[in-house]
């Protein structure tokens, strides 16, 4: 019988209906806290069916709800609900708690109660999340840098930057492992690489950093251009293609001799890394790698550009048909085992 009179003085309550007397009765009923699963299944259809115009702070609304239940039965609740003294139109507001229902309701453009003692506001504290902006590449792989930079990461190896800040007044990454650094010149935009304590700082040039955990030193090969090393206190040396400076870790005591970059960067080998480039230069870098002859029929093919990037040791087969799917041509082999590339090519 209470469940029937409580639904219809809710009904009521929406319709601005009720009188001052069964206004106060209904909120007397919800106290009782009999009919949470009517409340939560009312206000869940509206806000479906976008009935609720405003959702309220789910903090606030434990504070409020615990305000009204934990009164002692006999203390006036009063909640002013005269039509006149509020707009027409109705605010509905309400919040879920994680175990319980919280349903509060009011009309007008705020909820509030009033009694001899105003309930203060419950300072809410915004949670702040650090918005992550780093950019973590790891394994094997080529990686494009937002200025135009490439960085070839050796097996068990991994770079980081930040988004935000590079390429602002210096572009700086993180590395762990091994990394073969192609950079483009920007002589107000210098590149450092992060190693540890050891900085490796070049305005455009190709160089190799070994710093993998199994050693004990971090090692800086020239290939192109001009590379400085140092850390934070002072500068190590400066070192030219097919020279190399070796940092000790842990004492950072370093020493800078001549070597063939060709020879340290032989780990490259074992890739194959055709970046934005023509057919014929392409069929150079196979040609290399696969020691075959590769013969373009068409003379279109060659104006036709490649990106791809093979780096498990992939067969001629595998790469072959790979690029005849990306360009649309065909090979097959001829008598002497050189490989025939023939299609309709770009213009």
């Amino acid at each position: 019988m209470q469940q029937k009179k409580f639904e219809e003085l809710f009904e009521g309550y929406l319709q601005n209906n009720l009188s001052d007397a069964e206004q106060q009765q209904m909120m007397e009923i919800i106290q009782q806290g009999t009919h949470d699963d009517f409340l939560k299944e009312k206000l869940h259809d509206m806000l479906k069916n976008d009935n609720v115009i405003e959702v309220m702070d789910k903090k606030q609304g434990d504070n409020i709800l615990n305000y009204i239940l934990s009164k002692p039965q006999h203390e006036p609740k009063v909640l002013d609900l005269n039509p006149k003294k509020r707009s027409r139109k109705t605010v509905l507001k309400f919040v879920f708690a994680a175990a319980s229902i919280i349903a509060l309701i009011a009309i007008g453009n705020s909820f509030f109660f009033t009694e001899k003692n105003s309930l203060p506001a419950p300072a809410v504290q915004p949670e702040v999340i650090a918005e992550n902006t780093l950019i973590d590449f790891s394994g094997k792989q080529l990686v494009h840098l937002p200025d135009g930079s490439t960085v070839l990461l050796n097996d068990n190896s991994s770079l980081k930057y930040d988004q935000n800040s590079f390429n602002s007044k210096t572009r700086e990454v993180t590395l762990t492992g091994e990394a073969f650094f192609d950079i483009k010149r920007n002589e107000e935009k210098p590149f450092i690489v992060h190693t540890g304590k050891v900085q490796t700082r070049v305005l455009g040039t190709a160089f190799n950093i070994n710093a993998k955990n199994s050693s004990n030193n971090i090692e800086v090969t020239v290939a192109r251009g001009k590379v400085q090393v140092g850390d934070t206190q002072k500068v190590y040396g400066v070192i030219t293609p097919n020279q190399q400076i070796k940092v000790n870790k842990t004492t950072l005591s370093f020493e800078q001799n001549n070597i063939s970059a060709a020879v340290v960067t032989e780990w490259k080998s074992n890739y194959l890394i055709l970046d934005d480039i023509n057919m014929t230069e392409a069929a150079a870098l196979i040609s290399q790698k696969y020691k075959v002859q590769i013969l373009i029929q068409n003379e279109k093919i060659k104006n036709c550009r490649i990106t791809a990037s093979f780096l498990n040791e992939e067969d001629l087969d595998h790469v072959l048909k790979v690029i005849s799917s990306v360009l649309e041509t065909e090979y097959h082999y001829d008598k002497a085992g050189a490989v025939i590339l023939d299609g309709k090519g770009c213009e």
